[in-house]
């Protein structure tokens, strides 16, 4: 009986010192292998998380740039189709119309009279002498402007008449000694006209 009871003891204490130097140290380190890895685990994710956050920030902001890129490209071109427009707009209001008015209005007889009188008379009160010549277009008859300027600033004129010349529209006046001409013709008085009105027709087409 005594002899079982050792061989028990025996057999108690070999498990003991099995479990004390083999399991429990087996046990504690896979305990911190365990540990070591769920903190390795809590690492990495949270590396992942920051880098997907990072990636995610730099792919807001491309897309922002690129955005503003797009936004900016837009107000150019809308910009540019926009001058454009107005330059359209200008030439089909302002130029054509204005040049088709011009050169009906400078082919009528008293009107091309009355630029005429008006520059005869400013030559007169600024006391400039020599010889004046008057040209109209060839398809204006001459007898009627003659008519309509009356003898008192035909016999201003070196021919006692208007000339004509290959104008389309207006008059051109030549004081020959000072060898200088007054251009009224449609496109010299086309672009000073133009030159007054552009700004106001601008401010009231895109105010």
């Amino acid at each position: 009986m005594e002899e079982t009871d050792t061989g028990k003891d025996k057999v108690r204490k070999i498990c003991e010192i099995l479990r004390k130097e083999t399991l429990e140290p087996a046990m504690e380190e896979s305990e911190r292998i365990l540990s070591e890895a769920r903190n390795r685990a809590v690492d990495v994710i949270k590396q992942a998380e920051n880098k997907a956050a990072k990636i995610l920030a730099e792919a807001d902001e491309e897309v922002e740039r690129r955005k503003a890129v797009f936004h900016a490209s837009l107000q150019q071109g809308a910009r540019q189709t926009l001058e454009a427009l107005k330059q359209e707009i200008e030439q089909k209001l302002l130029s054509k119309n204005l040049s088709q008015l011009l050169t009906t209005k400078l082919n009528e007889p008293d009107v091309l009279a009355s630029l005429i009188k008006a520059v005869l008379a400013a030559i007169r009160e600024q006391g400039l002498g020599g010889d004046i010549s008057a040209v109209i277009p060839s398809h204006v008859p001459a007898r009627a402007v003659n008519e309509l300027l009356g003898k008192e600033f035909v016999e201003q004129l070196k021919e006692k008449s208007v000339l004509v010349g290959p104008l389309k529209a207006g008059v051109e006046i030549k004081l020959l000694k000072d060898k200088v001409t007054i251009d009224l013709t449609e496109t010299a008085l086309k672009e000073m006209v133009s030159q007054y009105i552009r700004k106001d027709l601008r401010t009231f087409l895109f105010s």
